[in-house]
């Protein structure tokens, strides 16, 4: 299993435009580099009434498959 971190800073109008539009993922980079794109409803439960803040440990299987996304900060 590979774990990334990634910081998201999105404000919840932004979060808001991104979910009820055509965007369905989020593209973000790893703290070691690396380009993901992940699943924005993975994230829904992080969401609050300010939008979408913090540090995010990411898990996947070894085909890259998302396991699970924590909130460390």
């Amino acid at each position: 299993m590979a774990r990334i971190v990634i910081d998201v800073n999105l404000s919840a109008f932004k979060y808001k435009e991104m979910y009820k539009g055509t965007v369905k993922n989020l593209v973000a980079h790893s703290r070691d580099g690396r380009k993901v794109q992940l699943p924005l409803i993975a994230f829904q439960k992080f969401v609050t009434h300010h939008g979408l803040y913090g540090s995010f440990e990411v898990e996947f299987d070894e085909n890259k498959k998302l396991i699970g996304i924590n909130k460390i900060s």
